[in-house]
Parts: C-alpha cells; structure tokens; sequence
C-alpha cells in the first residue's frame, strides 16, 4: 500500500485552467497570423492592380508615339466611375488596326474615382487635360484595406504611382505667341478665269413662244337638296347647315368635378460640383444644398462617397426633413496621395423624393 501511493504521488498533468489558457494563446496567436495573411494578399493585390493599370496606360501612350497616331485614332485608357472594377484600353494590339480591349482590376479592388478617360496625342501628351486640377488621377481602392492608391497622368503624359506629385494647376500658364503676316516663298501663280463669250444675236430665238390662255373653270351648280338622300322631300336639311351634336346633360344640374392633379416631390442639389484642396486653407472645404419641394410627411437625408469610398468628409445640417425643406453638405478634404482626384458624392432620401442627386467633388493637393 506504501509503494503504490508514493507512485501515485509522482504522477502530474494539466490542470483545467492551464489548457484553457494554453488553447486562449494558440486561438490568438493564429486568429494574428491568419489577420496578417489576408493583409498581406489585399495589400498584393492592390499593389498589383495599380501597377498593372499604370503599365496598360503606359503602353497606349507609347502606341500613340510609335504609331504618330492621326487625329481619331489616339490610344486612350477609360474607367467606368466609382465602384467598377473594369477598364478599357484602345491601342494597336500589334495587328496593324487600332481596337479596344476590357482588362479587370484584382479581386477586392476597384476604381474609387469617377468616370474618365485619357487619349495620348502623337506626342504622348493628354489630347484633353483634365478639368481643375489638369493632371487625371486615377484611384485604385481596396476593399478590405479601405486604402486608395493613385495612379497620376500629367498633362505631358508622365505617368505615376502612388505618389504626391508636384501638380499641373500651379505651373503658370506659358502663353504662346501667334505668328502672323507668313508669306509664302514661292506662290503658285493662280490662273485666270476663263471669260465666256456672249451669244451672237443671230444665235437668239427671235420667234417668242406665245403663253396660252388659260380656260376657266366653270362654278358647279349645287344640287339643293342639302344633306337629305331624296332631292328635299325627306327629313334631309335643305339649308346645308350641320346638325349640332347633343351635349352631355349635367347630372341633377351638378357638373362633372376636374380632378386636381399631385405634384410629385423633386429634389434638386446646388451648386452640382466643387474644387477643393488639400493645401490651400482657404478651400479645405465646400457646401453645396439639397433642396425638396413640394413634399409630405418626413423624410431622412443621406450622403455618401460613391463606392463607399472614404476619401472625403461628409457632413449634413439636417438629417430629417418634415416636408418641404432643404439641407446643407459640408465636405472637407482629406490629406494623402490617396484621397486626390474626382469623386462623387451621392444624396438621397428615404423615402425617396425624385432621383438621387450626385455631388461632383474634385480634390487636387
């Protein structure tokens, strides 16, 4: 009995609260590895995307040198506005003849700008710089980061990425003088008219062509029967006059009531579009005004980035509305290279008062 329960003794194990914490630290430690690997791929897979988008514009810029592209036939790269994952190239793919082809971002990222395109002159420069800010900012955003990364195209046709750039807006415009009173050297003498000889007298019809007498036309008779079938002995009217249409007696002598009709409620936004800075204290923000009309009961305003993007601050003065109304949007900047560009701010209401109106937003540094 003695040697069985020293033996006894020199048995240990776990107890209860230390495989709990021991399985707590290994939930941790992989719930962090499996966290930093999907970080690591959405951070790939945006790199990636603007990478590959920025390489795909730099091929139609150089097409449209190689080729000396004509007026009509420039290389241009288009996206499809804030949320859409596909774009467009038009190039010389290397068949001799110019097409255009749809390329798909990675999965988990998007476009985060609004809709534009790019076109390459023969020189390489935009053929239309962008409006504001002159340089085309492309933002490529990812979902699962809730980070954007740019893709830039200057007026000159430099392409970059990821990067707060010097911007075209404050070069100073170079003005271009005309040239006026060329000569040409060696002008090409221009020939003398030919002048035609008139006709000889002898070559004139001396005999005119008589103009015919016109016939007249002699008055028909009228039949005076009027509108009757047997020569007005029947119940026709010899007078010709029309027979008048009876008219529709009121009801107990009350008139049929016109219906009223319902003016639909409309929702307008003013102004439409904004320029904003990073930079310039004095334009770190802007307002714009949504205005109901002609509207019942109440209703709840809403504004949001288009994509639900995050590269703006969006304020309301008003979220509920009792009728007609209107509502102040304040938005406000952001600092970074990946919150420039052009955006769209959509406003709405629930329940919904026309269509949804869009705030046209650009942000340049």
């Amino acid at each position: 009995m003695i040697r069985n329960s020293k033996a006894a003794r020199q048995q240990q194990g776990f107890t209860m609260m230390q495989m709990v914490i021991t399985i707590s630290i290994i939930a941790i430690v992989s719930t962090v590895g499996v966290l930093g690997i999907n970080t690591a791929r959405a951070e790939f897979r945006l790199q990636s995307s603007a990478r590959l988008f920025s390489t795909y514009v730099e091929k139609a810029r150089a097409d449209s040198i190689r080729r000396h592209a004509a007026t009509g036939a420039e290389s241009s790269v288009e996206t499809f506005g804030a949320g859409t994952s596909n774009y467009a190239v038009t190039m010389d793919y290397g068949s001799g003849t110019v097409e255009t082809r749809n390329f798909q971002l990675e999965s988990g990222t998007v476009f985060m700008t609004a809709a534009q395109k790019v076109t390459f002159d023969w020189r390489g420069r935009l053929l239309v710089p962008c409006d504001v800010t002159k340089t085309c900012v492309f933002q490529v955003h990812s979902n699962y980061l809730s980070r954007s990364v740019p893709v830039d195209v200057s007026g000159s046709g430099d392409i970059t990425v990821g990067e707060q750039h010097f911007p075209d807006q404050r070069i100073p415009a170079v003005e271009i003088s005309q040239v006026t009173g060329d000569v040409d050297p060696d002008p090409s003498p221009s020939s003398t008219p030919a002048v035609e000889e008139s006709p000889s007298p002898d070559e004139v019809d001396a005999t005119p062509t008589p103009t015919p007498t016109p016939t007249a036309t002699p008055t028909p008779t009228p039949n005076g029967n009027g509108n009757g079938g047997d020569n007005g002995n029947g119940p026709g009217n010899p007078n010709g006059e029309p027979s008048p249409t009876p008219q529709p007696s009121p009801v107990d002598g009350n008139p049929t009531p016109t219906p009223t009709p319902v003016v639909p409620c409309v929702s307008s936004i003013s102004p439409s579009s904004l320029s904003l800075s990073q930079s310039n204290t004095n334009n770190l923000s802007g307002t714009a005004t949504l205005t109901i009309s002609s509207a019942t009961g109440v209703r709840i305003i809403s504004a949001a980035q288009a994509g639900q993007g995050n590269s703006l601050n969006i304020g309301l003065s008003l979220v509920r509305i009792d009728g007609s109304g209107s509502s102040i949007i304040t938005v406000s900047t952001k600092n970074g290279a990946g919150n420039r560009g052009v955006f769209v701010v959509e406003v709405s209401t629930s329940p919904a008062c026309g269509s949804t109106q869009q705030l046209t937003v650009t942000v340049s540094n």
